[in-house]
């Protein structure tokens, strides 16, 4: 696919809907939250124990690379094996390969992660680039050549 009208027409053509930005934004929260549960499960006796939120803040700063890990892993895993993380399930959206229009294949999945906590990183510019394309591609979708799509 040369241009986003392109990508935008074969979709439509087969009939697939592209996720909206709000339904993508909520999948995002509801990853955040899972991420989070996690992290707070794995390192409830540490914060428990904590006496101040400098403390928190320092028990969490020194985990910091393994909460990178943990959602690389989370999203790309999710994605190759179901084309959706937890939150896209939810919200009935799913990532697919922009020129097959299937779940994204093992080197997809870890170079849309990749890009994803760098977009993370940089405040979301990836993530809001979507809003200035047609088919509200961000940059790891434009990196791994994938498109997410409404499945409802």
């Amino acid at each position: 696919m040369n241009t986003n009208q392109e990508l935008f027409d074969k979709l439509e053509k087969e009939e697939l809907k592209i996720a909206s930005f709000k339904k993508r934004f909520l999948a995002y929260i509801v990853d955040s939250f899972v991420i989070l549960a996690i992290v707070s499960v794995i390192l409830f006796d540490k914060i428990n124990s904590m006496q101040t939120y400098d403390e928190i803040h320092n028990i969490l700063m020194r985990f910091a690379g393994g909460i990178l890990i943990l959602q690389f892993v989370y999203h790309s895993l999710f994605t190759y094996l179901y084309g959706a993380t937890l939150g896209k399930m939810l919200l009935k959206i799913m990532v697919i390969d922009q020129e097959l229009l299937d779940k994204p294949n093992l080197i997809q999945s870890v170079l849309r992660a990749s890009v994803r906590q760098v977009s993370d990183m940089l405040y979301g510019l990836g993530f809001a680039w979507a809003l200035s394309n047609i088919v509200l591609k961000t940059w790891h979708d434009y990196v791994a050549k994938t498109v997410v799509i409404d499945l409802a």
